[in-house]
């Protein structure tokens, strides 16, 4: 009877052993897993893509650019698993076989024509081929337009220090320059224009993509990144001051600038068969206007995700 007793007791010790190991082994392999699966990385630009994201997750590294072309590169060669890019951009990417899909629009028009009293006839837009550019050319063609500078922040700065005297600028750079330059105006809004031209509202300005290989491998992952953005946007709209101070922190705006700019900065979430619609009307307009901005086509069934 003893050696009975003992014997069980062994095969009971044995049993817990085994199955601690089991656990343990069982939950390191889980939160190695959920290491993999949710710490993603997304890229977004110095202006207003930064503000609709600084609210996001923790879980979603942020890496902030001051020009798309380094969002582009870094994304087409598997360096990002997300990226919010010119809309354009977006497209021509998946145009050119770039193995990425559209998830949202997260920032729709928020251009304005900004400029002193003698402003001329030339207007300064932040690099070529962009929204800015894009435009320009539709809204204003009784304007030259110089493409000397490339980034939005440092063509703001060109205005506040009178060195530039018309510019299209996006948010929160124009609220930056009319905080700064009392002598800068904005002068047209160009989605007055838009309007009249187009009878469309709005048009698209900002896209979230997803690496096509990222979407393929942790599709729960996609669907969490975008709620979260989703409730990044709401926490950005409806709390300025507190979205201000991150701001700061992300890329050095002051944060009172920042939070002022923000209900100027159309910032949405906008995603299913409304952003493919609402993208569609863009992209028809510069299929006229210039069709090498969104590599030669519309977009296609697969450019949504």
């Amino acid at each position: 009877m003893r050696k009975s007793r003992i014997a069980v007791c062994v095969l009971l010790v044995l049993c817990f052993s085994v199955f601690s190991v089991f656990s343990q082994s069982v939950t390191e392999k889980g939160a190695d897993s959920a290491v993999e699966t949710t710490k993603v990385n997304l890229g977004v630009m110095q202006g207003p893509t930064a503000f609709s994201s600084v609210m996001i997750d923790d879980y979603v590294q942020l890496s902030v650019f001051p020009a798309p072309a380094d969002a582009l590169a870094r994304i087409t060669k598997g360096e990002l698993d997300f990226a919010v890019l010119p809309a354009n951009a977006a497209l021509s990417l998946f145009n050119r076989g770039a193995g990425i899909r559209a998830l949202a629009i997260v920032g729709e028009g928020m251009l304005s024509l900004v400029g002193t009293a003698d402003s001329g006839e030339t207007v300064s837009v932040p690099g070529a081929g962009g929204t800015p550019d894009h435009m320009a050319r539709f809204l204003f063609p009784e304007y030259q337009i110089d493409y000397s500078v490339t980034a939005p922040a440092q063509l703001a700065q060109l205005l506040i220090a009178g060195k530039c005297r018309l510019a299209l600028l996006p948010e929160p750079f124009v609220t930056m320059v009319l905080t700064k330059n009392p002598d800068v105006k904005v002068l047209i809004d160009p989605a007055k224009r838009w309007e009249a031209l187009t009878g469309l509202e709005q048009y698209p300005m900002s896209i979230l993509v997803v690496s096509s290989a990222f979407a393929e491998a942790h599709p729960a992952d996609v669907a969490r990144v975008c709620e979260s953005y989703r409730q990044s946007v709401k926490k950005v709209l409806s709390d300025p001051v507190a979205a201000g101070e991150k701001i700061n922190a992300l890329i050095g705006m002051d944060a009172n600038v920042a939070a002022k700019a923000v209900p100027n900065c159309q910032l949405v979430f906008i995603d299913g068969a409304r952003a493919s619609e609402e993208a569609a009307s863009y992209f028809d307009v510069l299929m006229k206007l210039d069709p090498q901005a969104i590599g030669g086509k519309t977009a296609s069934e697969g450019f949504w995700y």
